[in-house]
């Protein structure tokens, strides 16, 4: 039995050494993670060679899109949750039904998503993000053609979720590897073989990530990697339904409420000009890859504290927590100081536009020091995911961003410009790590969220 996990890169996350565990997990999780923001930043690099305008396309629409992508990655936590809690309680069946009926509730959301989107792009483009002339007639079309992916793409997100909770991150590795390979080939033959500019880098992404979720599935259903679902699982209990909804729903409104901030804060950003939003966009692009450690090492902490709390192994819940954090905090120190020595030279990488480099360079200077305190957050918010207590994961999403960030970036741009935004961004990431800390400290985030464990708990305590 244990030769076939190792077989199928399944990571034995309760009896082998933290942080052996963590690495393992992690590392997979980490390249992963790089691999979406390529796609980010192929796109950045095709059309920064047609100039401003269309490098600022995927920027100043990303937040919106962000609203609606981050739905499921509330429902991708649900799936980490509830299938590493029962994998640490020994129930695997009852995790591969979890899963099954996971996806069907992220599937039946994301077709309803991709509607409203497709019907109310226009009205949200002018009136949320205050789009106008050429920016808004080429975003239009582009976050149209980012909507009819949606369920794909929601679709490989909630199945990467599933098998990070099992211990198995490998394999998302493999599958985003090969998406990211695609889009590369494709951005710049739709881009500029076509003809089709921003349209086609838009088309390019939808084409991979569709042709890569339905392999993705394929997989989980044949059951090669030793998680199987099968078709059974995924007729309609209302049980774990209702269970899937009680974790991710809350995740997913976070997660909402923190994209619909940053759409406003792109709407304060977009008054500035083309020349900022391009500025920004590659400094946020580059931002995300630096902090893609942190991310990594957050989803492999939501795995290994979810199977030990699952497990009753509390005490190693609170260690993984401890030498994730360490690693975390070092790493994206070193990282964000060379972000800061070599801003300039990253952004003239991106465009050869003075001014743009300018607003770049002045990004990587301000951010980079807050950096290593926000990987912190991604941390402490993997663990609250992890167990399943996503409620108090939103708390400390909507108070950063809607109680300080959002308020700040408001008012600094006022009496300081772009730069404000940059000031509030620093504000931001020092108190929400300050905040995150405390809901460890002192809240209830060891407790476990399925029935199982819950009823053992109150057998012991009594």
């Amino acid at each position: 039995m244990k030769s076939k996990e190792k077989t199928n890169n399944k990571i034995d996350i309760l009896n082998d050494p933290i942080w052996k565990s963590l690495f393992s997990l992690a590392w997979p999780l980490i390249l992963t993670n790089m691999m979406q923001a390529l796609y980010n930043i192929t796109d950045a690099y095709f059309l920064g060679k047609l100039g401003p305008l269309e490098l600022s396309v995927p920027t100043v629409v990303w937040p919106l899109i962000y609203v609606f992508v981050s739905l499921a990655t509330g429902f991708s936590y649900a799936g980490t949750s509830l299938v590493a809690q029962y994998t640490g309680y020994g129930d695997k069946r009852k995790a591969e039904k979890s899963a099954a009926q996971t996806i069907l509730a992220m599937l039946a959301l994301s077709f309803a998503i991709m509607i409203i989107f497709l019907i109310f792009t226009k009205p949200l483009l002018s009136g949320l993000l205050k789009l106008e002339g050429s920016l808004f007639e080429l975003s239009s079309v582009y976050v149209k053609l980012i909507a009819i992916g949606m369920p794909f793409s929601f679709l490989m997100q909630t199945i990467s979720g599933i098998f990070r909770g099992w211990g198995n991150s490998i394999i998302s590795l493999k599958f985003n590897g090969i998406s990211v390979i695609l889009n590369v080939i494709l951005d710049p033959i739709f881009i500029f073989t076509f003809d089709l500019g921003v349209y086609g880098a838009a088309l390019a992404t939808m084409l991979a990530q569709a042709i890569m979720s339905v392999l993705f599935f394929i997989v989980l259903i044949r059951g090669k990697t030793g998680f199987k679902l099968h078709f059974k699982d995924f007729v309609p209990d209302k049980h774990i339904i209702k269970k899937v909804f009680s974790v991710g729903l809350p995740a997913s409104i976070g997660e909402s409420f923190t994209a619909i901030g940053f759409a406003i804060i792109m709407s304060v950003i977009a008054q500035f000009g083309e020349v900022v939003i391009s500025g920004y966009g590659i400094g946020n692009r580059m931002n995300n890859l630096i902090t893609m450690f942190s991310g990594g090492m957050a989803l492999a902490t939501a795995t290994m504290v979810g199977q030990f709390v699952g497990a009753n192994k509390q005490d190693k819940a609170v260690e993984t927590v401890k030498k994730a954090s360490i690693a975390s905090f070092t790493i994206v120190f070193i990282t964000s100081m060379l972000m800061f020595v070599y801003g300039h030279n990253i952004t003239q990488f991106f465009i050869n536009d003075p001014e743009v480099i300018k607003v770049g360079e002045e990004f990587f200077r301000y951010v980079s020091f807050s950096l290593p305190f926000f990987s912190l957050v991604s941390i402490f918010l993997g663990a609250l995911r992890g167990t399943g207590h996503t409620t108090q994961s939103t708390i400390v999403d909507i108070i950063r961003l809607w109680g300080i960030r959002v308020p700040l970036v408001i008012y600094f741009s006022e009496t300081h410009g772009y730069i404000g935004v940059f000031i509030a961004m620093i504000i931001s990431n020092f108190s929400a790590m300050v905040l995150g800390l405390l809901f460890l400290i002192f809240g209830k985030w060891k407790e476990p969220v399925i029935e199982e464990r819950l009823k053992l708990k109150e057998d012991q305590d009594s």
